[in-house]
């Protein structure tokens, strides 16, 4: 067997991940007082590869430095929806119908890998260094937490995201979803 390299974009056009969600809300992502530009556009650019509907930054833009941002998430700015909103604002932005999820290590979080994961979601991250502030942490609906068995026992923002979107991205594919 002789194996090649293919550029990703031809490989994906093949399998057409993005048919699932003519069956399937796609996912949105709220980030809550992130303090690092490079985290936010990783956020936007991981929202992107998953082709979720939105990304929502619950803070000041202001705080962020769009330069920084905008590198991290590459060509992904573009692609997809996000913006800055303010705590008043955010519950009027999710949509109706979607399971609040928190990635969070808190007292009714539960493994990710044996959670099943919603159909439609709004998954929350928090800040590096705080989480998710304690008054958006009581309207989650679920909260997963990522076994993590090394001695670091936490892992950066845009990692837990990806590995808990990618996770239920993995659900629904075996869902038959795809």
């Amino acid at each position: 067997m002789l194996n090649e390299y293919i550029k990703s974009n031809d490989l994906f056009a093949e399998q057409q991940f993005e048919k699932m969600y003519e069956r399937l809300p796609r996912p949105v992502l709220v980030a809550d007082q992130l303090r690092n530009a490079d985290n936010a556009g990783a956020l936007i650019r991981l929202a992107d590869n998953l082709g979720a509907k939105e990304v929502l930054f619950v803070g000041n833009e202001t705080d962020m430095k769009a330069s920084r941002l905008k590198r991290s998430a590459a060509s992904s700015v573009g692609n997809i929806p996000w913006s800055f909103v303010s705590d008043s604002e955010l519950l009027s932005r999710l949509p109706v119908g979607y399971t609040l999820v928190g990635i969070e290590t808190s007292t009714e979080a539960t493994n990710l890998f044996s959670t099943p994961l919603p159909d439609a979601v709004v998954f929350f991250v928090g800040n590096e260094s705080k989480g998710i502030r304690p008054g958006l942490l009581r309207l989650m609906q679920q909260c997963v937490y990522i076994p993590v068995p090394g001695p670091t026992r936490s892992l950066n923002v845009s990692h837990a995201a990806s590995v808990v979107m990618f996770e239920w991205l993995r659900q629904k594919m075996n869902a038959g979803l795809l």
